[in-house]
Protein backbone atom coordinates (compact mmCIF):
# COMPACT_ATOMS: atom_id res chain seq x y z
CA UNK A 1 0.00 0.00 0.00
CA UNK A 2 1.18 3.28 -1.06
CA UNK A 3 1.51 6.14 1.52
CA UNK A 4 -0.94 7.95 -0.34
CA UNK A 5 -3.59 5.19 -0.34
CA UNK A 6 -2.64 4.91 3.52
CA UNK A 7 -3.34 8.82 4.45
CA UNK A 8 -6.88 8.25 2.58
CA UNK A 9 -7.92 4.97 4.63
CA UNK A 10 -7.13 7.31 8.02
CA UNK A 11 -9.19 10.39 6.81
CA UNK A 12 -12.24 8.30 6.15
CA UNK A 13 -12.00 6.09 9.73
CA UNK A 14 -12.05 9.65 11.14
CA UNK A 15 -15.12 11.84 9.70
CA UNK A 16 -17.13 8.72 8.55
CA UNK A 17 -18.82 8.68 12.39
CA UNK A 18 -19.17 12.47 12.58
CA UNK A 19 -20.90 12.72 9.31
CA UNK A 20 -23.02 10.29 11.04
CA UNK A 21 -23.54 11.54 14.45
CA UNK A 22 -24.85 14.75 12.48
CA UNK A 23 -27.25 12.97 10.56
CA UNK A 24 -29.02 11.37 13.64
CA UNK A 25 -28.83 14.32 15.92
CA UNK A 26 -31.86 16.26 16.97
CA UNK A 27 -33.46 18.09 14.54
CA UNK A 28 -33.66 21.44 15.38
CA UNK A 29 -37.50 22.98 16.35
CA UNK A 30 -38.48 19.01 16.87
CA UNK A 31 -40.97 18.26 19.48
CA UNK A 32 -41.96 14.67 20.75
CA UNK A 33 -43.84 12.52 18.38
CA UNK A 34 -42.46 14.26 15.14
CA UNK A 35 -44.38 17.31 15.43
CA UNK A 36 -42.48 20.36 13.86
CA UNK A 37 -42.65 23.58 15.94
CA UNK A 38 -42.42 26.75 14.02
CA UNK A 39 -39.64 28.88 14.30
CA UNK A 40 -38.97 31.02 17.15
CA UNK A 41 -40.43 34.07 15.79
CA UNK A 42 -43.98 32.37 16.63
CA UNK A 43 -43.86 30.60 19.51
CA UNK A 44 -46.98 31.11 21.97
CA UNK A 45 -49.23 31.91 19.26
CA UNK A 46 -52.29 29.92 18.30
CA UNK A 47 -53.23 29.25 14.93
CA UNK A 48 -55.53 32.07 13.53
CA UNK A 49 -58.17 31.52 10.72
CA UNK A 50 -58.32 33.75 7.53
CA UNK A 51 -60.31 36.85 8.23
CA UNK A 52 -63.41 38.37 6.21
CA UNK A 53 -63.15 40.93 3.85
CA UNK A 54 -64.67 44.04 6.02
CA UNK A 55 -68.10 44.85 5.24
CA UNK A 56 -68.51 48.93 3.95
CA UNK A 57 -70.93 50.56 6.28
CA UNK A 58 -72.21 54.04 4.75
CA UNK A 59 -72.57 56.72 7.14
CA UNK A 60 -75.54 57.33 8.89
CA UNK A 61 -77.81 60.18 7.47
CA UNK A 62 -78.41 62.97 10.17
CA UNK A 63 -82.00 63.61 11.36
CA UNK A 64 -82.39 66.55 12.44
CA UNK A 65 -84.52 66.76 15.88
CA UNK A 66 -88.29 67.02 15.96
CA UNK A 67 -89.92 70.43 16.32
CA UNK A 68 -92.53 70.50 18.74
CA UNK A 69 -96.11 71.72 16.96
CA UNK A 70 -98.33 72.97 19.88
CA UNK A 71 -101.95 71.62 19.45
CA UNK A 72 -104.91 74.29 18.53
CA UNK A 73 -107.80 72.54 20.45
CA UNK A 74 -110.94 74.37 19.44
CA UNK A 75 -113.53 74.70 22.42
CA UNK A 76 -116.26 74.14 20.16
CA UNK A 77 -114.91 71.12 17.49
CA UNK A 78 -112.52 69.30 20.45
CA UNK A 79 -109.60 68.39 17.98
CA UNK A 80 -111.66 67.55 14.78
CA UNK A 81 -114.97 68.51 13.93
CA UNK A 82 -118.27 65.77 13.56
CA UNK A 83 -121.25 66.90 12.88
CA UNK A 84 -124.07 68.12 15.17
CA UNK A 85 -128.01 67.85 15.64
CA UNK A 86 -129.38 70.39 18.23
CA UNK A 87 -132.25 72.04 18.92
CA UNK A 88 -132.63 76.02 19.92
CA UNK A 89 -135.53 77.86 21.64
CA UNK A 90 -135.51 81.53 19.65
CA UNK A 91 -137.18 84.74 21.10
CA UNK A 92 -137.44 88.07 19.45
CA UNK A 93 -138.92 90.85 18.16
CA UNK A 94 -141.17 91.29 14.93
CA UNK A 95 -141.84 94.57 13.01
CA UNK A 96 -144.17 94.87 10.04
CA UNK A 97 -145.54 97.33 7.29
CA UNK A 98 -148.62 96.15 5.56
CA UNK A 99 -151.38 97.30 3.54
CA UNK A 100 -153.49 98.82 6.88
CA UNK A 101 -150.22 99.93 8.52
CA UNK A 102 -147.20 99.10 10.64
CA UNK A 103 -146.92 97.65 13.83
CA UNK A 104 -144.72 95.73 15.99
CA UNK A 105 -144.72 92.28 18.11
CA UNK A 106 -142.86 89.35 19.85
CA UNK A 107 -142.86 86.13 19.95
CA UNK A 108 -140.88 82.79 20.01
CA UNK A 109 -140.21 79.62 18.28
CA UNK A 110 -138.08 76.51 18.12
CA UNK A 111 -135.22 75.61 15.84
CA UNK A 112 -133.99 72.35 14.16
CA UNK A 113 -130.06 72.75 13.65
CA UNK A 114 -127.69 70.58 12.25
CA UNK A 115 -123.96 71.56 11.91
CA UNK A 116 -123.19 69.97 8.49
CA UNK A 117 -119.60 71.59 8.60
CA UNK A 118 -117.31 73.81 10.49
CA UNK A 119 -118.61 76.90 8.18
CA UNK A 120 -122.17 75.88 7.88
CA UNK A 121 -125.23 75.33 9.76
CA UNK A 122 -128.73 74.05 8.52
CA UNK A 123 -131.90 75.49 10.04
CA UNK A 124 -135.48 74.26 10.62
CA UNK A 125 -137.55 76.71 12.60
CA UNK A 126 -140.88 77.26 13.67
CA UNK A 127 -142.23 80.88 15.25
CA UNK A 128 -145.62 81.92 16.67
CA UNK A 129 -146.02 85.70 16.13
CA UNK A 130 -149.18 87.74 17.85
CA UNK A 131 -150.74 91.30 18.08
CA UNK A 132 -153.41 92.83 19.63
CA UNK A 133 -154.01 96.07 19.30
CA UNK A 134 -155.87 99.14 18.20
CA UNK A 135 -155.34 100.36 15.04
CA UNK A 136 -153.18 103.68 14.52
CA UNK A 137 -155.63 105.41 12.21
CA UNK A 138 -158.33 104.20 13.13
CA UNK A 139 -159.57 104.19 16.95
CA UNK A 140 -162.78 102.28 15.85
CA UNK A 141 -161.44 99.43 14.53
CA UNK A 142 -159.37 96.73 16.52
CA UNK A 143 -157.90 93.72 15.43
CA UNK A 144 -155.98 90.52 16.76
CA UNK A 145 -153.59 88.86 14.00
CA UNK A 146 -151.14 85.69 14.62
CA UNK A 147 -148.33 84.65 12.37
CA UNK A 148 -146.77 81.14 12.36
CA UNK A 149 -143.53 81.00 9.63
CA UNK A 150 -142.02 77.90 9.40
CA UNK A 151 -138.75 78.30 7.38
CA UNK A 152 -135.74 76.31 6.43
CA UNK A 153 -132.49 78.29 6.30
CA UNK A 154 -128.38 78.46 5.99
CA UNK A 155 -126.37 79.92 8.27
CA UNK A 156 -122.65 80.48 6.86
CA UNK A 157 -120.03 81.20 9.32
CA UNK A 158 -117.20 83.88 8.41
CA UNK A 159 -113.64 84.21 10.11
CA UNK A 160 -111.71 81.33 11.84
CA UNK A 161 -113.73 78.39 12.50
CA UNK A 162 -112.44 78.21 16.47
CA UNK A 163 -113.63 81.76 17.58
CA UNK A 164 -115.60 81.35 20.36
CA UNK A 165 -117.62 84.32 18.68
CA UNK A 166 -118.45 83.30 15.25
CA UNK A 167 -120.09 86.20 12.87
CA UNK A 168 -122.21 84.51 10.41
CA UNK A 169 -124.68 85.60 7.73
CA UNK A 170 -128.30 83.77 7.44
CA UNK A 171 -131.12 82.96 4.16
CA UNK A 172 -133.88 81.69 4.91
CA UNK A 173 -137.45 80.85 2.94
CA UNK A 174 -140.79 79.12 3.40
CA UNK A 175 -144.46 79.72 4.27
CA UNK A 176 -146.33 81.42 7.08
CA UNK A 177 -149.94 80.42 8.13
CA UNK A 178 -151.31 83.69 8.96
CA UNK A 179 -155.09 84.47 10.68
CA UNK A 180 -157.06 88.02 11.09
CA UNK A 181 -159.80 88.71 13.58
CA UNK A 182 -161.74 91.93 12.45
CA UNK A 183 -162.84 92.32 16.02
CA UNK A 184 -165.50 94.60 15.63
CA UNK A 185 -167.05 92.50 13.00
CA UNK A 186 -166.85 89.50 14.76
CA UNK A 187 -165.05 87.75 11.56
CA UNK A 188 -161.74 86.42 10.70
CA UNK A 189 -160.07 85.98 7.43
CA UNK A 190 -156.45 83.41 7.05
CA UNK A 191 -154.12 82.98 4.25
CA UNK A 192 -151.10 81.20 3.24
CA UNK A 193 -147.81 83.40 2.55
CA UNK A 194 -144.79 82.75 1.43
CA UNK A 195 -141.64 83.98 3.31
CA UNK A 196 -138.21 85.08 2.86
CA UNK A 197 -135.15 86.02 5.01
CA UNK A 198 -132.04 87.17 5.02
CA UNK A 199 -129.32 89.35 7.62
CA UNK A 200 -126.46 88.77 9.81
CA UNK A 201 -125.72 87.61 13.12
CA UNK A 202 -123.25 85.70 15.69
CA UNK A 203 -123.10 82.63 17.70
CA UNK A 204 -121.25 83.17 21.21
CA UNK A 205 -119.91 79.05 21.83
CA UNK A 206 -120.28 77.96 25.07
CA UNK A 207 -118.49 74.57 24.59
CA UNK A 208 -119.01 71.71 22.19
CA UNK A 209 -122.47 71.47 23.83
CA UNK A 210 -124.13 74.66 24.04
CA UNK A 211 -124.26 78.19 22.14
CA UNK A 212 -126.27 81.49 22.27
CA UNK A 213 -127.07 83.75 19.15
CA UNK A 214 -128.68 86.50 18.19
CA UNK A 215 -129.39 88.42 14.43
CA UNK A 216 -131.11 90.85 12.47
CA UNK A 217 -132.90 89.81 9.87
CA UNK A 218 -134.85 91.88 6.54
CA UNK A 219 -137.99 89.86 5.95
CA UNK A 220 -140.87 89.64 3.20
CA UNK A 221 -144.67 88.23 3.27
CA UNK A 222 -145.88 87.78 -0.16
CA UNK A 223 -149.45 86.22 -1.76
CA UNK A 224 -151.57 86.84 -5.02
CA UNK A 225 -154.36 89.25 -3.41
CA UNK A 226 -157.99 88.48 -4.72
CA UNK A 227 -161.07 90.12 -5.43
CA UNK A 228 -161.71 92.71 -2.99
CA UNK A 229 -164.79 92.87 -1.38
CA UNK A 230 -165.66 89.38 -1.77
CA UNK A 231 -162.83 86.65 -1.50
CA UNK A 232 -160.33 89.38 0.79
CA UNK A 233 -161.28 91.51 3.53
CA UNK A 234 -160.59 94.79 3.12
CA UNK A 235 -159.70 98.24 5.49
CA UNK A 236 -159.32 101.67 4.68
CA UNK A 237 -155.78 103.57 4.99
CA UNK A 238 -154.59 106.59 6.26
CA UNK A 239 -154.84 108.04 2.65
CA UNK A 240 -158.58 106.99 2.16
CA UNK A 241 -157.54 104.08 -0.23
CA UNK A 242 -159.30 100.45 0.41
CA UNK A 243 -156.75 98.29 0.52
CA UNK A 244 -156.97 94.48 1.53
CA UNK A 245 -156.45 93.43 4.90
CA UNK A 246 -154.03 91.29 4.62
CA UNK A 247 -151.83 92.18 1.69
CA UNK A 248 -147.71 91.60 1.14
CA UNK A 249 -145.86 93.09 3.65
CA UNK A 250 -142.09 93.49 4.37
CA UNK A 251 -140.48 94.17 8.09
CA UNK A 252 -137.96 92.93 10.26
CA UNK A 253 -137.04 90.14 12.97
CA UNK A 254 -134.53 90.12 15.94
CA UNK A 255 -133.61 87.08 17.01
CA UNK A 256 -132.12 85.59 20.26
CA UNK A 257 -131.39 82.06 21.13
CA UNK A 258 -130.23 79.52 23.03
CA UNK A 259 -129.22 75.98 21.68
CA UNK A 260 -127.48 72.90 22.77
CA UNK A 261 -126.15 70.32 20.77
CA UNK A 262 -125.42 66.19 20.74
Amino acid sequence: MTRYQLLLSLAATFALPSLAAAQVGPVPNAQPGGYYAPSAGYEGQPYQPAQPAPVYQPAPVYQPAPVYQPVRRSLMYGNQFRPQFGLAARFGGYGNYGSFGSYTTGGGGLDLLFRAHRRLTVELGIQYQRISQEDLYWNDYQYERFDVPMTLGLRVHLGNPLWLFSPYLVGAGGMTYSRLYQTGALAFESHWFGEVQGGVGFEWRLGQHFAFNFDVRGQGRFRSVGELGTTEGTLTDQYGNTVAAMGPSAGFIINLGIGGFF
